[in-house]
């Protein structure tokens, strides 16, 4: 049964709705009665009814201000007012404070019946199209993340546009301009786009996080900034987390879909997949030759042995001369820089490991000689490793 508040300063006009009116019948019961708008309020509070009938006119307090009232707190119940004045101001106030119905006086039963049954259709259509919203935003998010992914992966063209069509239903619109952010990680991807996300907060944002890599959109176009941003994000991450992170940044405009391509292009560049390496568009857009990535396959793994370019090429099976050139074509850097910058960075990780004094992280990133390791971490980052390790840890 339906619950049915009846509010009216006058007790006739009180009793006569309760009783001469089958309410059972209409699949109600009156839970209770009121002399002021005040007190309906109260007893509104207090019993949730389904259903009010109220007079306007009231001492204390009107039914107008008592249904403005429920109407602010987005109480769960429909209002029918009545009153014995054709005053269209009365009708208007009814309607901004969400009154279901207006009737004026006298009251036929046999128009309240209808219009109490009209009014409970549609609370109860209502109440049913809340309840449908409300599943459906609980499973927004699941939503959100399947249709990225399908925008993202698929290779079909028609199937993005479609998937992009349905991403608008959730509210998500790609910026015309800004940055696309591309992470790799085997865990811990949403630590990462929460600390990048906070650090942008003003710009708009869209961020996800899949099984093996993580998106992050912004409107912003500096690219500086946002790459000294993520540094930080990392930075911060690697005091909580041992997880090897890639991320990549290419500024875009309109296409995210080819944003997404290029940055995942450039995350797959061997050079690249040490903590703390960020790459970008400066640092090459295309995938390195097999020989290169290779090369840079051995400097990962083996960056803490005695290497040259000699011995690597002795170990690919090709001329130390060609290795030179194809470093310095393919990647801008030369061997030596390269095996340089992965060590720089590894030392970065471990100084901030907080488990290793300076010298046990140069002999464990492969030089024999601490001072000169503390000369090319300094012309790497500006700091020697005492003060990289100090600063980046308060």
């Amino acid at each position: 049964m339906d619950k049915l508040l009846i509010v009216d300063d006058e007790y006739l006009t009180r009793t006569g709705l309760s009783e001469t009116v089958d309410w059972a019948k209409l699949g109600f019961t009156v839970v209770g009665t009121a002399k002021n708008g005040e007190e309906g309020l109260a007893l509104a509070r207090t019993l949730k009814p389904d259903l009010i009938i109220s007079d306007i006119r009231m001492p204390v307090m009107d039914g107008l201000d008592m249904a403005k009232a429920l109407h602010s707190e987005n109480a769960d119940v429909a209002v029918i007012v009545y009153s014995g004045y054709k005053d269209f101001e009365y009708a208007h106030r009814a309607l901004e404070y969400g009154v279901a119905c207006f009737l004026l006086k006298p009251i036929e039963n046999e128009e309240l019946e209808q219009k109490v049954c009209e009014t409970m259709q549609r609370l109860r259509e209502k109440r049913n199209d809340r309840r449908v919203l409300s599943r459906l935003e609980k499973n927004v998010p699941l939503l959100r993340q399947q249709m990225l992914f399908s925008y993202f992966r698929s290779p079909d063209a028609e199937i993005r546009n479609f998937s992009k069509e349905q991403l608008s239903l959730v509210q998500v619109e790609f910026p015309q301009n800004g940055i696309f952010i591309y992470c790799k990680a085997e865990k811990d991807l949403p630590l990462f786009l929460e600390a990048a996300e906070r650090r942008l907060e003003g710009f708009e944002n869209i961020s996800e996080a899949f099984d093996q890599f993580g998106v992050l959109i912004t409107d912003s176009t500096d690219e500086r900034f946002v790459k000294t941003t993520l540094e930080q994000a990392l930075t911060e991450l690697v005091k909580r987390t041992e997880t090897r992170f890639t991320v990549s940044v290419v500024r875009f405009h309109g296409d995210a879909f080819a944003a997404f391509r290029e940055a995942e292009t450039l995350s797959e560049n061997a050079l690249y997949s040490a903590i703390n390496a960020i790459a970008t568009k400066e640092d090459g857009g295309r995938p390195f030759k097999k020989l290169i990535r290779d090369a840079l396959a051995i400097i990962e793994r083996d960056y803490a042995q005695k290497l040259s370019i000699k011995a690597v090429a002795q170990r690919l099976y090709t001329s130390e001369s060609h290795l030179m050139h194809e470093f310095k074509d393919e990647v801008g850097k030369t061997f030596n820089e390269c095996l340089t910058d992965f060590r720089i960075l590894k030392a970065k990780e471990l100084l901030l490991s907080e488990k290793l004094r300076v010298n046990e992280v140069a002999y464990a990133v492969g030089y024999t000689d601490v001072k000169y390791f503390g000369q090319v971490f300094r012309e790497q980052t500006g700091m020697t490793p005492s003060e990289y390790a100090f600063g980046k840890k308060q």
